[in-house]
């Protein structure tokens, strides 16, 4: 029963590193890129092109992915009724049905991103940079067309991905992905290079937008041919034969064939919609910059949100994943319950159900134990850490500040949502997505008052997406606090229980006021004063890790257990 839960964050291990290593790369790429291209060119690149990458990359697979984690639940069920078919398909070199299911359903992202590019492409060309108020950049056109096309040849790795997510194959992953990073930091500085070396100057590098779009199509074929190379020695059949759709029969009725099943196919479309959302939420700040903001805005404020989220994606981002994988098979495990429901995938043991509430509270204590943290620590230091790079522009730091705080709230929304999704049934979703629409426009309307209203312009964008997290925080929290109560399990996690230890919280406020101290009885425009400030910084955060370790002794075991891939069985109630 725990290797469910043993696979999923045994793997996360791996997606943390492949993190590291992707924000290393890019953290190393975009220091060369900024002195080689300039602000403007990399804030094109970071919010206009990444937003028509994402737009269609996003709307066009992360629906169909939340279903297909689903898809297993149909294995457990029909798996006996359909050996002697899986054994047929074996002869023949063809997948076996649940994952035949899986490649069908796959398959649908790379015709609808087709369709996708193809709008998105004529939106840009009608609505493209001569809004801005800036001259358009050098060869945007071709730019444009090369992200379109990366991006439909990122999408035809979709039936590989979800097989090795579905085989639980994150070191596959991590490699595969570890490869694409590598060639698109490369193909981005070599491509800048050989433009800096045939203008003759840095100034008039007429590669400067064109070398980010190679970049990106050096990303979609590697880890395109990654995938076919790496799965291949995984399947027990072609690897072709994942392009290839086939009617699966629906349980011991072989008469009754269908491509990826009803229920399935209703909870995408339900999925798809939430995608839809959840992207206006999470790209709305893009969405606002690219449509009104300038070059020149763009580039400061993508390099807050680049080297802001690296806590993010290094941390939250895998725990995430992984807990979604995690709480869908779980939900799924019981498959006559599941059969029985109206919309299905919502039962789950109470063993199960108990080690979820685990997890939960776990990983609830972890981003408010690191989220404490980032707001003493980072808060404080950001003017700091920015001028060793270079930067001391103080809206910039304003808005580094700000993320700091913002921090938190992303992670917290991550797995509870997450959890939410995955246990709710169609009915609940929908209601879901309703709630997400108003918080939509909530969102929309406290932005546009940060923005015109109050004037604080990226600074003030970060804090309407605090709000938004803390909306979805609360319906998410009430959603699973019900819903363990319906199940008959008991209460859910309980929110005093994540809180830190007073003690952690008195040394993390006494370290902030002794940097605080630092920093304004000494001058910070000197280097050695700069870096005395970030030792005595380190140092006090060794003592907050200490008293971490003292004082969270339970959680400490229980979070290494979750590393280890072996989540610790919640005591007995």
């Amino acid at each position: 029963m725990v290797s469910t839960a043993d696979s999923a964050f045994s793997g996360a291990q791996y997606l943390m590193g492949l993190q590291v290593f992707v924000r290393l790369a890019t953290f190393s790429m975009n220091a060369v890129v900024i002195s080689l291209a300039g602000g403007e060119a990399f804030g094109v690149a970071s919010v206009r092109f990444e937003l028509l990458l994402s737009t269609i990359l996003f709307l066009s697979r992360e629906g169909m992915r939340n279903a297909l984690l689903r898809i297993d639940a149909d294995r457990s069920a029909g798996g006996r009724a359909q050996s002697s078919v899986d054994r047929s398909n074996a002869q023949r070199q063809r997948p076996p049905a649940h994952e035949q299911r899986i490649i069908n359903a796959a398959l649908i992202p790379i015709g609808a991103g087709i369709a996708m590019a193809s709008a998105l492409y004529l939106y840009y060309v009608a609505y493209g940079p001569h809004n801005s108020t800036s001259a358009d950049p050098p060869h945007y056109y071709m730019s444009l067309t090369l992200y379109i096309l990366a991006a439909w040849i990122e999408l035809c790795v979709e039936p590989l991905f979800a097989l090795s997510r579905s085989r639980m194959l994150f070191k596959l992953q991590a490699k595969c992905e570890g490869i694409a990073v590598s060639g698109r930091c490369i193909s981005v500085v070599l491509v800048l290079l050989v433009g800096r070396s045939l203008s003759g100057g840095i100034g008039g590098n007429p590669f400067k937008l064109v070398a980010f779009a190679v970049g990106q199509m050096a990303y979609a074929v590697l880890i395109l041919i990654s995938y076919l190379w790496s799965m291949s020695s995984e399947l027990e059949y072609s690897v072709w034969s994942c392009y290839l759709p086939h009617k699966v029969a629906l349980g011991s009725e072989e008469k009754q064939a269908s491509y990826i099943g009803p229920a399935v196919k209703g909870l995408a479309v339900t999925l798809v919609g939430q995608s839809l959302l959840k992207h206006l939420l999470t790209q709305g700040d893009n969405m606002v910059m690219a449509r009104f903001a300038t070059p020149a805005e763009m580039g400061t404020f993508a390099f807050i949100t680049n080297y802001g989220s690296i806590p993010a994606r290094i941390v939250f981002l895998p725990l995430e994943e992984a807990s979604r994988a995690m709480f869908s098979k779980m939900a799924n495990r019981d498959s006559r319950s599941a059969r029985a429901d109206d919309a299905g995938f919502v039962s789950m043991s109470a063993d199960d159900a108990r080690i979820a509430r685990h997890v939960l509270a776990t990983l609830g204590k972890l981003h408010l134990l690191i989220g404490t943290v980032l707001v003493v620590f980072g808060t404080l230091l950001s003017p700091t850490l920015l001028s060793l790079i270079g930067q001391r522009d103080l809206t910039m730091q304003h808005t580094l500040a700000a993320y700091c705080i913002y921090l938190p709230f992303m992670g917290m929304n991550g797995f509870l949502e997450a959890f939410a999704h995955c246990v709710a049934t169609k009915r609940q979703l929908l209601r879901i997505s309703a709630w997400m629409s108003c918080f939509t426009a909530v969102y929309a309307l406290f932005a546009i008052q940060m923005l015109h209203g109050f004037k604080l312009g990226s600074t003030g964008m970060v804090i309407a997406n605090m709000l938004n997290m803390a909306l979805r925080i609360s319906y998410c929290w009430r959603f699973t606090l019900q819903w363990f109560q319906q199940l008959g399990v008991g209460r859910g996690p309980q929110l005093s229980a994540m809180l830190p230890h007073p003690a952690i919280l008195y040394t993390c406020l006494l370290s902030g006021a002794v940097i605080l101290a630092a920093l304004t009885l000494t001058n910070q425009q000197e280097l050695l004063n700069r870096a005395a400030t970030l030792a005595v910084s380190a140092a006090l955060g060794i003592v907050v890790l200490r008293e971490i370790w003292r004082k969270e002794q339970p959680f400490v075991q229980s979070a290494l257990a979750l590393r280890s891939g072996q989540p610790q069985r919640p005591r007995s109630e």
